[in-house]
């Protein structure tokens, strides 16, 4: 009862100083030009010595003495001093922002009504929370391994420090727990009011579910938890692999997709090389247990003091380079060498030196030819050295002494488990209702949705607008850009994979409609009267015609003339039978053909008079319906190689 009576007195005396502040009005004195503040009478109740003043608020007025700004009471005392570039106003929980500018730098730190200091002017930013909770900033660590870095930490609203500076955005609390990502990883969990952890920092994303929570692990697996954080169900989305592991090691965090070091390798480009001269050799396949050609190859740096051939100049480590094979899914399946070096490089891939002194051929192109064997002669040959991983690998010095930063770790850590997984989303089927699927069918009746268009047929491009038309310049592989999106928990990412044929080259890609959300979305179907809109869908199908992923999604189509259909936003082309047979004729006949800066194929094709097609499904059925009575290319859709081809079958 006491301690009521006294914040009520404290309450009042509050009160009845905000309304006597109420009166005050800032004015200047005209002799010493300074401000202070007069009654209604026009009596000095606080004397002129500020060399700005507003008006008082809540029973606060901020002034300013020397080009800083501070704040006061009814009474003219300091509440804050004069120290600061800009004061926000009190919220409801009695605290403000404070800032000051040091260079083009703007520092922020928090102050409570009696002018105490919450939180020191050493932030980059502050939150405050409206209904109580915790102050989140970000500040500068001082001392760890994190030291330098500027990362957000948690606060009380009295000051008390509940979470030091170590995470690489605001923590969201709600109902005592925080979604918090840490800066040691990149990874994120969940933390609780009193400092502890209750879901591990091991998830890409958390997202609340409920009373509960689902993450997304680095395996690419959605799982639910409960109120009391028990692991209920879990999702493992389809064609997500483990990947690739930097192992705290930033030698091998920087070999990660550096030329043949840390990407799958399949069947069809590891071989056994026999030398016959210093630049051409005989090619047969390795024998490893591929199982049934699903598994993959990848060289990947280890260190390694009894085998290491590859010194690192920092850290004095000696490092090997092994090739180790893996399930489809990413899992390991065992040793293919336990040590090794790559050699030399050509324009054709490069040579490992495996640990029983074989020489393996890796070759760069994913979908190169599956022949039983054959002869080969190199160009471009370089020779490597492996006495340090800087020649031996590859790599920069610069390189690894960024990764030597936790955080800069951290990102590339994510960056790998992005990378080796772009595209999952693509596994998933659409689910769509069973009248959508019945009418898209329907729709899909013309030769050019029936037609499995097989390697060399879907092919990158470029478009460029000419005064007679247009000109489409086709490359020898399809590169596909994705964008993820996992709904629950909210996660994306984006970049591009190299699409592989399958262990034979032998996938199809086929053309289909799919409906759009709004019906201004695609290409209208004004063939079979539905008044539907649909999405242009390149789905991809195995070898033995099950469906296996989605490729990219158009909402129209821009081109197609001449056999080739061109999707000019998705950069991608389809070549027809007769468009494939009128292309190999013309390059062979025109050499309308080149090799850009990767020494990729690059063929430029003219489409005189070209018109942009109308978005609807008769105009592309109409464009393209000349050119599929032709039989298949005799080439099989490969891209003839300009120089002669210097692969020959046995």
């Amino acid at each position: 009862m006491k301690l009521n009576v006294i914040l009520s007195c404290i309450l009042a005396a509050g009160l009845t100083l905000a309304a006597s502040a109420q009166d005050l009005r800032p004015a200047r004195d005209r002799q010493t030009r300074k401000y202070g503040y007069q009654a209604r009478d026009k009596s000095w109740v606080i004397e002129p010595r500020f060399d700005a003043a507003r008006r008082f608020v809540d029973g606060f007025a901020e002034v300013e003495l020397d080009g800083r700004k501070g704040l006061i009471d009814a009474n003219g005392d300091w509440i804050l001093q004069a120290e600061y570039d800009d004061i926000g106003k009190f919220d409801k929980n009695g605290l403000c922002e404070l800032m000051v500018k040091e260079g083009r730098t703007k520092l922020r730190g928090v102050a409570d009504q009696t002018g105490r200091i919450i939180l020191p002017v050493d932030c980059r930013t502050v939150n405050i929370p409206r209904n109580g909770g915790f102050i989140t900033a970000q500040r500068e660590v001082r001392e760890g391994e994190l030291a330098g870095e500027w990362l957000w930490g948690v606060y009380g609203l009295d000051g008390r420090e509940v979470y030091a500076p170590q995470f690489l955005s605001s923590p969201s609390f709600s109902d005592g727990t925080g979604i918090a990502k840490s800066a040691l990883n990149g990874l994120t969990g969940v933390v609780d009011d009193a400092g502890g952890t209750l879901l591990p920092f091991d998830f890409l994303a958390v997202t609340r579910s409920g009373s509960g929570f689902r993450t997304l692990g680095t395996d690419f697996t959605q799982t639910v938890w409960d109120a009391s954080l028990r692991r209920g169900e879990s999702f493992h989305h389809p064609g997500a692999v483990i990947p690739y592991d930097p192992m705290d090691d930033p030698v091998r965090a920087a070999a990660w997709h550096n030329g043949a070091i840390g990407v799958p390798l399949h069947r069809n480009q590891v071989w056994f090389l026999e030398m016959r001269t210093s630049r051409s050799g005989y090619c047969r396949p390795l024998r490893l247990d591929w199982s049934f050609s699903n598994r993959f190859l990848r060289l990947e740096p280890f260190a390694d003091e009894e085998h290491g051939t590859m010194e690192d100049p920092v850290s004095g480590r000696r490092y090997t380079l092994k090739a180790l094979l893996y399930e489809p899914d990413g899992s390991l399946a065992g040793e293919a060498s336990r040590w090794g070096w790559l050699e030399a490089e050509c324009n054709e891939g490069v040579i490992y030196h495996a640990e029983d002194e074989t020489r393996w051929l890796i070759m760069s192109d994913p979908n190169a030819l599956d022949v039983p064997s054959f002869s080969l002669t190199m160009t471009g040959w370089r020779d490597l050295g492996h006495e340090d991983i800087y020649a031996g690998l590859g790599l920069r010095s610069a390189e690894l002494e960024q990764l030597a930063d936790v955080r800069r770790f951290a990102a590339r850590r994510i960056e790998i488990i992005e990378g080796d997984n772009v595209g999952v989303t693509s596994y998933l089927p659409p689910e769509l209702p069973l009248h959508q699927v019945r009418q898209a069918r329907e729709a899909m009746a013309a030769p050019l949705f029936n037609y499995p268009f097989r390697m060399g047929e879907v092919v990158n491009c470029s478009v460029r607008t000419r005064s007679e038309g247009v000109e489409v310049e086709l490359y020898e592989n399809l590169v596909c850009a994705f964008d993820d999106r996992f709904q629950n928990p909210s996660y994306s990412m984006n970049g591009e994979e190299v699409i592989w044929w399958g262990p034979h080259n032998a996938r199809t890609v086929r053309l289909a409609l799919r409906r759009g959300t709004f019906s201004s979305d695609g290409i209208a179907d004004d063939v079979h009267g539905t008044e539907a809109s649909y999405l242009l869908v390149l789905e991809m199908y195995e070898e033995d015609g099950t469906w296996l992923r989605d490729l990219a999604v158009a909402q129209y189509a821009d081109y197609a003339q001449d056999g080739i259909i061109v999707f000019e936003r998705l950069g991608i082309a389809l070549l027809t039978p007769e468009g494939n047979r009128t292309q190999r004729r013309e390059q062979l006949s025109s050499g309308s053909w080149r090799r850009d800066a990767r020494g990729e194929v690059v063929r430029t094709v003219k489409l005189p008079g070209a018109q942009r097609l109308p978005r609807t499904l008769s105009a592309l059925e109409e464009a393209a319906r000349p050119h599929f009575g032709a039989r298949r290319s005799d080439f099989g859709g490969r891209h003839p190689d300009p120089e002669g081809s210097r692969i020959r079958p046995r």
